[in-house]
């Protein structure tokens, strides 16, 4: 005789069958991995910072500290391209004040004689005596600023602009060693050629102004070497900036 529940032969009655219905299903706890936002596992790497990073950090938007080269080399080329600038302008202004120096000897140079021989000097010597005076102080200062702003710019460029650095601070010693070699030289040719007095070993006015036309040459041509140097560091600056 069969029951409810059992079959004949004693098998079990499985859920479904015999009217009986199963018991609610429990929910499905999600997996590692499934179902849920995945978390992070140790040994992971984790995803990079966004732009600009956390306030505070180094490159943060509004964060303190030096400018970055837009080259990426380390180079502040602002603070270059300015030095190229002022060695630009001081390029210029010591072109104006050693043609200046070169000019009252020219003019001068009969007071400068005079001088030589103990004549009281005229209102032209006393003039082109200051401001010769003038111009040899404003020179000496101009080429310390000068020999400074060109070591500056050597150390903090690079490349080009280190090379134009270097030229403007070997130039400037440069130019007075030539100076005295330029006038040893240009003494020993007067004397050879017996422009200068043999009894007082005096140099004539003439022989002034000869000697100031040589010198400017050696002037013009030393501060063109010290300007191309000045071009290099403000236009690699400049470029550097541009790219």
């Amino acid at each position: 005789m069969t029951q409810g529940y059992g079959s004949q032969d004693g098998q079990q009655p499985q859920w479904g069958q015999g009217g009986q219905n199963p018991p609610p299903a429990a929910p499905a706890q999600p997996s590692w991995g499934q179902g849920a936002p995945s978390q992070p596992q140790w040994g992971q790497t984790s995803p990079p910072p966004a732009p600009g990073g956390y306030p505070g950090a180094v490159g943060y938007p509004g964060a303190g500290g030096p400018a970055q080269s837009p080259a990426g080399d380390g180079v502040n080329w602002s603070r270059v391209k300015l030095l190229g600038l002022i060695l630009l302008i001081g390029t210029a202004l010591l072109l104006v004040v050693r043609l200046g120096i070169n000019l009252t000897t020219f003019l001068g140079a009969e007071e400068i004689v005079a001088a030589d021989s103990d004549a009281a000097p005229g209102a032209m010597g006393i003039g082109t005596g200051l401001a010769a005076l003038a111009l040899f102080l404003a020179n000496l200062l101009l080429s310390l600023v000068m020999l400074v702003l060109g070591i500056l710019a050597a150390v903090m460029g690079r490349g080009r602009a280190r090379v134009g650095g270097i030229v403007v601070a070997v130039a400037i010693p440069l130019a007075v060693v030539l100076y005295w070699v330029l006038s040893i030289v240009v003494g020993i040719v007067l004397a050879v050629t017996g422009a200068v007095d043999p009894a007082t070993a005096e140099l004539s006015a003439s022989d002034y102004r000869i000697s100031t036309g040589i010198d400017t040459v050696r002037t013009v041509l030393m501060v063109a070497i010290i300007g191309v140097g000045s071009f290099l560091v403000h236009s690699t600056a400049a470029k550097k900036l541009a790219a």
